[in-house]
């Protein structure tokens, strides 16, 4: 059996940036210097995992994570199988001003990964720095990853950016769902953040088979007479990819696609082999549930297992 080797850092990470050494942090997010200061403090997360098939199962072979990132429970399901499932957690309120987030996952070959988080992405308020969330997962051949996080939500006042890519080796098997708020809703916080951008890529090979990228600032853009959102405050795309969905797999996904009203949606195949699905809707739980009914629709056949659940 191989090692777990696990790295824990405590304390918070900052660094004093200026406007010569911020960039290579940043990755591309805008960055303003405090004007009282001339400085801006940042503070970087990191949380890292690798997963290995050990005597028929998925194992967690090596992990490390800096405050506020942190795992919060890997658990196998029910049946018995050959899947491990991890909830990760931010134990802070929230992204805040200035904070840069990044993970990496590895998969090794003919693992099985359920993975999700305890609460919901919180941009919160960046008077002077931007925020950023990175996520990068490299799957092996045969590896499958069931990602499902819970909503990003951008609160009043807030610019911040979301990246998510994916590798994927020969015959691996994704299923992402990437949920979005327009704030905090129940609060009558609608669209009243500065900026928002998100970009999420799927590579299967060399082969670009995804490269979705979303941006909207309300100010300017005034969401509420766009054509993309409608009057709609919630957005979800799930991507699919796995060999053999074709056009009969994309018909069982469209027969369950609920029709207008609280939600609408729309599924297309992707020109590299996959499913991706759109959803407008007003609350983040029905697009939650609707995106796991849609994968489950697919999961029995493609993996030989029962409907996938997330119990928090």
């Amino acid at each position: 059996m191989l090692p777990l080797r696990i790295c824990i850092h405590t304390p918070m990470s900052t660094e004093q940036l200026t406007a010569t050494n911020s960039s290579s942090y940043l990755h591309g997010v805008e960055h303003r210097l405090n004007r009282s200061t001339g400085e801006a403090v940042i503070r970087r997360s990191e949380l890292q995992a690798s997963f290995a098939l050990q005597g028929g199962r998925t194992v967690m072979t090596d992990r490390y994570y800096s405050a506020p990132l942190r795992f919060s429970r890997s658990f196998r399901p029910p049946g018995g199988g050959d899947e491990l499932c991890v909830y990760t957690s931010d134990v802070s309120p929230g992204v805040l001003n200035g904070d840069h987030y990044r993970s990496k996952w590895q998969l090794g070959q003919n693992t099985h990964l359920m993975l999700s988080s305890t609460s919901a992405t919180r941009l919160h308020p960046t008077p002077t720095v931007p925020s950023s969330v990175n996520h990068h997962f490299r799957l092996e051949q045969g590896a499958v990853l069931e990602y499902f996080p819970e909503c990003v939500i951008p609160f009043k006042g807030s610019s911040s950016s979301l990246t998510t890519t994916f590798e994927l080796g020969e015959q691996a098997i994704l299923a992402y769902a990437d949920i979005w708020s327009a704030g905090r809703i129940h609060r009558g916080e609608v669209f009243q953040f500065k900026r928002y951008r998100s970009l999420t890529e799927i590579w299967q090979g060399k082969q670009l088979a995804v490269w979705d990228r979303f941006g909207l600032e309300p100010e300017p853009d005034d969401p509420k007479s766009s054509a993309a959102l409608l009057n709609y405050t919630h957005t979800a795309a799930l991507w699919m990819i796995a060999p053999g969905l074709g056009a009969a797999q994309l018909e069982s996904v469209r027969s369950i696609l609920p029709p207008d009203g609280r939600m609408l949606a729309g599924a297309s195949l992707l020109t590299t082999g996959g499913i991706g699905v759109r959803l407008l809707g007003m609350a983040a739980w029905e697009l939650q549930e609707k995106c796991l009914q849609i994968w489950n629709t697919l999961r029995s056949d493609l993996l030989g297992k029962p409907n996938l659940i997330f119990r928090k």
